[in-house]
């Protein structure tokens, strides 16, 4: 593979390097200086070819005024921005696999990407993946992220003390954005959604895993947000493994089928919590398993808003925290249901408990040591 060594070059020299429309064979950049691509034009790794690699470290420095693209229509490109002060910086949007798949975005050692909006998976592209890996290293989106913005089996990696900003974040954003997932796992691995959070906004499949001290912030959530939403699902497990919704954490707002596990000393933070908001969100279900593992709501919980066949199990020492909780609240919420099953198992209602507020066919069962409190 043919290579360039780059260090304070003109905006040329990488022009022809890298932002060629035509295809060329596979190329590797390696800035390790100051690059200003001042010139209005877009920076593209993969415009229309395959196999092209750009590699940002030792402090270089990639600045360019318009938006970046890796994988505009060519497949297998990609970008490493590696080690302290290591920077690519877009003024406008990031895309990872507009056109075509199996692009990659690394971000390592210390290093960062700055950019408005990012997209991991644009229109119909699949199996684009972004990796932030270790202490200090920072995707930061001073705009919305989605991952699966029409594509599918794309994916986002958070791990060992990596962190990415951004306003809203979506995972499976439009119809047939499906299968899409995002992993934050290690401790000090941070995903912050400084707005709200979509697991499944029109797609369905996709999925969001938090683990081993892994932890994600944003205000309200969706799990199975619009019609077509069906069958997304969140894991959080393991100790010290942290999902913080400042605001309400809906699982199947519209959609059905969807999923949020609570496992092994994971811990879900929400204002109130909800599972099958409208008459059409049909089983959806929560399941909080294992000692340690907490769901806690500071307002009521709602198993059954207006859907139907809703779940809610808290088994081997799981523990729910809400104000009042309501299974079956509206007329059109039938046959949801609670069990608290399992020495140590818990559901303490601060509040009022209800089962068929105004539902018909809902039910709570408690079973083998488990408990229930309320006022």
């Amino acid at each position: 593979m043919k290579s360039f060594k780059i260090s304070r070059l003109s905006l040329v020299a990488l022009l022809v390097a890298v932002l060629c429309s035509s295809p060329m064979p596979a190329r590797a950049v390696d800035i390790s200086g100051v690059v200003s691509n001042n010139g209005g034009a877009s920076f593209y790794i993969g415009n229309s070819s395959s196999g092209q690699t750009l590699t940002i470290s030792n402090g270089g420095v990639l600045t360019n005024v318009h938006s970046g693209y890796i994988g505009n229509v060519g497949g297998n490109n990609s970008v490493l921005v590696t080690g302290s002060n290591s920077i690519w910086n877009n003024s406008a949007y990031l895309f990872l696999g507009l056109w075509a798949g199996g692009n990659t975005l690394t971000i390592a050692n210390g290093g960062t990407v700055f950019n408005t909006v990012g997209y991991i998976g644009f229109v119909g592209s699949h199996s684009n993946s972004v990796l932030v890996a270790d202490a200090g290293s920072v995707w930061s989106n001073s705009g919305n992220l989605i991952v699966g913005n029409g594509g599918f089996g794309n994916a986002l990696t958070i791990a060992d003390g990596g962190t990415v900003f951004n306003t809203d974040g979506s995972i499976g954003d439009q119809a047939g954005a499906n299968n899409n997932a995002v992993l934050v796992t290690g401790t000090g691995s941070v995903w912050s959604n400084g707005g709200n959070l979509s697991v499944g906004y029109y797609g369905a499949g996709n999925t969001l895993t938090i683990s081993n001290g892994g932890t994600v912030f944003n205000a309200v959530s969706y799990i199975g947000d619009q019609a077509g939403a069906n069958n997304n699902a969140v894991l959080v497990t393991g100790s010290n493994s942290v999902w913080s919704n400042s605001g309400d954490l809906e699982v199947g707002y519209i959609g059905s089928g969807n999923a949020l596990t609570i496992a092994d000393g994971g811990t879900v933070f929400s204002s109130v919590g909800a599972i099958g908001v409208s008459t059409t969100a049909s089983h959806n279900s929560v399941l909080v398993t294992g000692t340690g593992s907490v769901w806690n709501n500071s307002g009521g919980l709602y198993v059954g808003n207006s859907g139907s066949g809703n779940t809610l199990t808290i088994t081997n020492g799981g523990t729910v925290f809400n104000a009042n909780g309501n299974i079956g609240y509206s007329a059109s919420a039938s046959n949801n249901s609670v069990l608290v099953t399992g020495t140590g198992s818990v559901w303490s209602n601060g509040g009022n408990l209800y089962v068929g507020y105004a539902g018909s066919g809902n039910t709570l069962t408690i079973s083998n040591g488990g408990t229930v409190f309320n006022a």
